[in-house]
């Protein structure tokens, strides 16, 4: 992504059969510079597991796929336009599907209802992390989220941006020690409790079976758990 100005205008001339004109044309243009700097800022948000990259993606998506219909539009020679464009619609989807994967998780967007961040009270898992900030190496916590690509926990505690721990889980007949990096410390807000996103490495067909396990089973008492409180909470 921060190489996009180079790669985009080679795509665009190989794709839609741009001549020199065109691409001079493309590289001169106002939109072109602003899609760039969107791209080169979410990549470097991607990088260092940034929430707003999320947003700066979704607006560089826009001016490239607005790019891709004036090219085609005014500067394509290709006989398929057509399949060009359609094409790089299809490019366009999956790269969405990849940042999706990677930043639309429990680490950066834990599934918690915003009327139970407060409640000492809400649903979680007790969980030990393992790092160097306590003179035991050890702290307990709780796990309020959690998929095979990462977890938040609520933790007084601020860590080091990639910072690297261990968590370990024993719920439902499963205990699993998991390594993770520390990519979000989240303030309270009316949304999240103080807690960290940690994202997993280093997963194994054993661990990723475990935490799916325990993922599945967490996911599933929650609903239980938010469907005996509604009548408490309409009362």
């Amino acid at each position: 992504m921060i190489g996009f100005p180079f790669f985009y205008l080679i795509f665009v001339a190989l794709i839609f059969e741009l001549k020199s004109k065109g691409i001079l044309s493309l590289a001169l243009s106002p939109l072109f510079y602003i899609d760039s700097i969107f791209w080169i800022v979410t990549g470097i948000g991607l990088q260092r597991m940034k929430q707003w990259a999320w947003y700066t993606f979704g607006a560089a998506q826009f001016f490239a796929t607005y790019m891709n219909a004036l090219n085609l539009v005014n500067y394509s020679d290709s006989d398929l336009k057509g399949y060009s464009f359609v094409l790089t619609l299809l490019i366009q989807f999956t790269a969405f599907r990849v940042v999706q994967g990677e930043l639309r998780v429990p680490y950066l967007f834990p599934r918690l209802k915003w009327w139970e961040s407060g409640i000492a009270g809400m649903h979680h898992l007790q969980a030990e992390i393992y790092h160097s900030r306590s003179p035991m190496g050890m702290s307990m916590t709780q796990l309020l989220d959690i998929s095979v690509r990462g977890c938040f926990l609520k933790s007084h505690l601020d860590f080091e941006p990639f910072e690297k721990v261990k968590i370990r889980i024993n719920a439902y007949g499963q205990e699993v020690d998991i390594p993770g990096q520390i990519v979000w410390n989240a303030k309270s807000t009316v949304t999240h409790p103080k807690g960290i996103g940690i994202r997993f490495y280093d997963l194994n067909r054993k661990r990723k079976r475990k935490v799916k396990v325990v993922s599945k089973r967490f996911e599933r008492e929650k609903e239980k758990n938010e469907v005996t409180r509604l009548p408490t909470a309409s009362a």
